[in-house]
């Protein structure tokens, strides 16, 4: 009895691990939190932001991708109860788009690559005006 006890429990754990793999998916512009999740989830404020978006790279409103994808998503960012980053598409960027990409205002971006339903990574990007003008974003 005791061996099976312990192997539920094994198991319990390792799917709750696996769960912490998976990056949020990606949602469409303007889509509130809500509207996927029942219980009415919503981004948050404040120091679960400050915590999630402190390792974002730093660049000026143009910069490069570097990276070998077929596609990358361009997305604007919410941080969502305990830090999850939100990515919610603007547009696609194609191979041949990556060597300047332009954002039209200051702000917290991701770029994404992989599947929109599970994006297989997601790099933040704090684009301002008076950051560094040859910055390159690597995926």
């Amino acid at each position: 009895m005791r061996r099976i006890l312990l192997a539920l429990c094994l198991a319990v754990s390792l799917a709750a691990l696996a769960g912490c793999s998976s990056n949020h998916p990606i949602t469409k512009a303007g889509e509130a939190c809500a509207s996927c999740h029942s219980d009415g989830r919503a981004a948050v404020e404040g120091e679960a932001v400050d915590a999630a978006l402190a390792d974002a790279t730093e660049t000026g409103l143009t910069f490069t991708v570097g990276s070998g994808a077929d596609k990358v998503y361009l997305c604007t960012v919410a941080v969502a109860d305990g830090g999850t980053i939100v990515p919610a598409q603007m547009r696609a960027l194609t191979a041949d788009e990556l060597g300047a990409v332009t954002v039209s205002e200051p702000g917290v971006y991701a770029l994404c690559t992989g599947e929109i339903s599970s994006p297989s990574s997601i790099t933040l990007v704090n684009a301002t005006e008076s950051g560094p003008t040859d910055a390159v974003v690597k995926l």
